[in-house]
């Protein structure tokens, strides 16, 4: 069957070696691990005590490892144009928020002058 994912099948014996028969309290036996199934990332074993002949059962093992997602460096709604803009600035300090604060606070009813200029001029 296979290669039987890099050693995931061995790695499968070694862990239910280290598990006891619950009826006859010996360890399970390399010979009473069965590989019934191999599929992209997963492994079906049969699992039979050696000495008593009761099963354990049957076990679905995954064996791929899921990977890390990168961790995002901005936003999830940051737009492409957003990300372009503003990535690699430095983050927003709690004086940064101050002072827009005071900025706010002091604009008088010609506020519209901070405003940036778009479209033709008339």
């Amino acid at each position: 069957m296979g290669n039987l994912h890099g050693g995931s099948f061995q790695a499968i014996q070694e862990y239910f070696q280290q598990k006891e028969c619950r009826f006859c309290s010996h360890p399970f036996k390399a010979d009473g691990i069965q590989l019934l199934r191999e599929e992209p990332g997963v492994l079906v074993v049969r699992v039979t005590c050696s000495t008593c002949g009761h099963p354990l059962g049957v076990a679905i093992v995954g064996t791929t490892p899921k990977t890390a997602k990168a961790q995002s460096t901005h936003p999830r709604d940051w737009t492409k144009r957003d990300r372009d803009r503003l990535v690699g600035l430095p983050p927003i300090t709690y004086d940064d928020v101050l002072n827009a604060h005071q900025f706010f606070k002091s604009l008088d009813t010609d506020w519209r002058k901070h405003l940036p200029r778009v479209g033709k001029a008339s």
